[in-house]
């Protein structure tokens, strides 16, 4: 049966309808690629714009009449430390493509993207995503098929069992970007060795042995004064970052001390890496051969064994 042009409109008028449908975010790249940030969760305002390809003002109004509903759906707007916290790990503000002197941020979640997709009216993709959910609404009703043979209830529930095993993958897959991406917003800032160190559970000095010995990321130098300064090789650079600063001395002007910090990034990659270290260790199984016999070992002296 066809669909009437305007039926779309269903879920620009009901919220339950909104709600029914919320959750399959999937729709968003059949219809149109969406462009992401770097930790592949938040999309900024102009890249919502510029994917449903209407003027930032649009956005921006349709946020302003139902932010509630948004906010539901995990739309935020960030300021001052938070911002900045989360800002850090991109470089800075100026990365996420705003001005050096911005003082907020809006961030949509696909989640948020998709309620967009359901509410606004002047885009031809927003309407091709309403189309598209109510036509997986209307497949999804019709098509459920009792059985009527036992080879056909076999054959479904093969089908069911192979759909649960892909599903079940792919949250596996997922979940460890998630979990990251959940430290990066709790732990948004940059921290000290010592600091991950003791989040992580282990001794700061394990913790520098392992990066500059066992792991090899990190090489370690000299100040002018003799002291010891750490730094990050080229290959690790978005695991770590370092400060400079002016250390005074009794004995020496002007000594400059570099210390390294550890970037959400690299508490996640240390993370991971110290799990694999300490997951225990399974030997394979051997066959147990049982002794020979006191009649088998004659055997074997007859044999010349």
């Amino acid at each position: 049966m066809e669909r009437h042009p305007t039926n779309e409109m269903v879920l620009v008028e009901s919220r339950a309808m909104r709600d029914e449908t919320i959750e399959r975010t999937h729709v968003l790249d059949k219809v149109k690629a969406l462009i992401t940030l770097p930790d592949s969760f938040h999309v900024t305002t102009p890249m919502v714009a510029s994917y449903f390809e209407v003027p930032l003002s649009t956005i921006e109004s349709l946020v302003h009449n139902n932010r509630a509903e948004l906010e539901e759906r995990g739309y935020r707007s960030l300021k001052g430390l938070e911002l900045t916290e989360f800002a850090t790990p991109f470089g800075g503000v100026a990365n996420l493509g705003l001005s050096p002197m911005a003082r907020s941020l809006a961030l949509f979640t696909r989640k948020a993207v998709l309620n967009v997709g359901q509410l606004l009216t002047k885009s031809e993709v927003s309407k091709q995503i309403r189309t598209y959910l109510l036509d997986t609404e209307e497949q999804q009703t019709n098509s459920f098929q009792i059985p009527t043979s036992f080879a056909e209830a076999l054959e479904l529930a093969a089908a069911q069992a192979r759909e649960l095993e892909q599903a079940q993958a792919a949250l596996e897959i997922a979940a460890p970007k998630a979990e990251a991406h959940d430290r990066l917003i709790e732990h948004g800032s940059d921290r000290k060795v010592r600091e991950v160190a003791k989040e992580l559970g282990v001794k700061e000095g394990e913790l520098r042995n392992k990066l500059t010995g066992d792991w090899g990321w990190v090489f370690v130098s000299r100040a002018d004064c003799g002291a010891l300064q750490y730094n990050p090789l080229a290959a690790k650079i978005e695991y770590f970052s370092v400060r400079e600063s002016e250390v005074p001395h009794n004995t020496r002007e002007n000594c400059w001390h570099v210390t390294l910090y550890i970037t959400p990034r690299g508490r996640e990659a240390i993370r991971r890496k110290l799990d694999r270290e300490n997951a225990p260790q399974v030997l394979p199984l051997r066959a147990v051969v049982p002794a020979p016999s006191a009649d088998e070992v004659s055997a074997m002296i007859r044999r010349g064994a």
